[in-house]
Parts: C-alpha cells; structure tokens; sequence
C-alpha cells in the first residue's frame, strides 16, 4: 500500500484534480482499486465523484471517502497491501498535520505564478524531513516567462519537483465531474510515483 497525501496551504492550485486523475490513472493501469480520501473541508473530491455519478458516470475502481483526524490515525490498518491511497488534504490544521504525516509520499502542486510557488515553499517547509516530498508543477504554459522563472528558481533552490510538468489544458481545466477520459502528464507522475515506491 502507498499512501500519497496532495496538499498545499494555498486553495486552486489543482490538488483535487490532481487527486483525481491520478486515481483514475492509478485504476486504469493496474486493475486495483484505489481509495480516495477527501479530507478537504470543502469537499471537492466528493463532489466531483457525486457530479460524474449524478451524469451517468461512475468511477470503476475509484472509491471517494470523506476523512477525518481518526481516519488518518487508523489508516495504515485499514487498506489491502496493493492499494493506492490518496489524501485530499485540506489547507491548514491538525488534520493536514495527520494526512501528512500518515504519507509515504507527499505532493505539492503548483502553478507557474509567483504566489503559488511561494504557497508550495511554505507547505515544503512545513513537512517533515522524514517524510519524503516534491513540487508538482500544475496548469504549466511551456515557454512562457512566467514558467522559466518557476523551473529556474525550484531548481536554484534545489526543490524536489516531479520531472513531469501537467500542461495547461482545457480537458483538464474542465475535468470537474467527469471520469477523466485521458491521463495525461499524470501518466508520468504515477511512472514517478511508483519508481519512488519500488
């Protein structure tokens, strides 16, 4: 079982899509459930399962719960040995400090704007050093200055970051209550996932 928790202290920054299509990537690739755990208090990921249900769409192999501080405490008991399990943090809080560091793996998506990259250094600050850690950079326009900037300073900084970069696309950008019909760049950051996890 892998435990990855997707948080950051800054909301939009795509950590429920993030979620969600790695769960759906995780499914589709290995036949195996994956459970999700939507801890966020506005409950994103739960919405987004009851929306794609309320279409005609259900998820296969996706299981979306709602999670609490004893949820996270009593985690590693409860899931099969071949799970994935991913945590829908939410910004702040005891419950944050629970999924994070329940987590084999925690990520922390951001996009190219200066503000969120400021948001997902204070979040990488704030998790333990045991707890093994890297940037997501999310929404991403390849080639504009705003990008270059971002890529110069996490690697100035020597952030941990995923290799892959998830563009900005509007399938994604309107993936909210659908069953994602394509991987995309998460395809990469469930390769990067599973390299951290062998």
């Amino acid at each position: 079982m892998m435990i990855v928790t997707v948080g950051n202290a800054k909301g939009g920054v795509a950590k429920t899509t993030s979620v969600m299509y790695l769960a759906t990537a995780w499914a589709r690739r290995t036949g195996r459930r994956t459970l999700v755990l939507d801890a966020d208090p506005q409950s994103s990921a739960s919405l987004w399962r009851d929306m794609a249900e309320d279409a005609g769409h259900g998820f296969e192999l996706v299981d979306v719960l709602p999670a609490n501080l004893s949820t996270m405490q009593r985690l590693r008991g409860r899931c099969a040995s071949d799970d994935l399990v991913l945590v829908d943090a939410p910004p702040q809080g005891k419950l944050l400090e629970a999924a994070v560091n329940v987590a084999d793996f925690v990520i922390v998506p951001t996009s190219d704007s200066p503000l969120d990259l400021q948001q997902a250094w204070a979040t990488m600050a704030a998790i333990p050093q045991s707890v093994p850690s890297a940037v997501l950079v999310v929404r991403a326009e390849a080639g504009t200055r705003a990008f270059g900037e971002t890529m110069a300073a996490l690697d100035e900084q020597r952030t941990p970051r995923f290799d892959a970069i998830v563009r900005k696309r509007q399938d994604i950008k309107k993936g909210m209550g659908t069953v994602p019909a394509k991987s995309w760049e998460y395809a990469q950051v469930l390769d990067e996932l599973m390299g951290v996890a062998r």
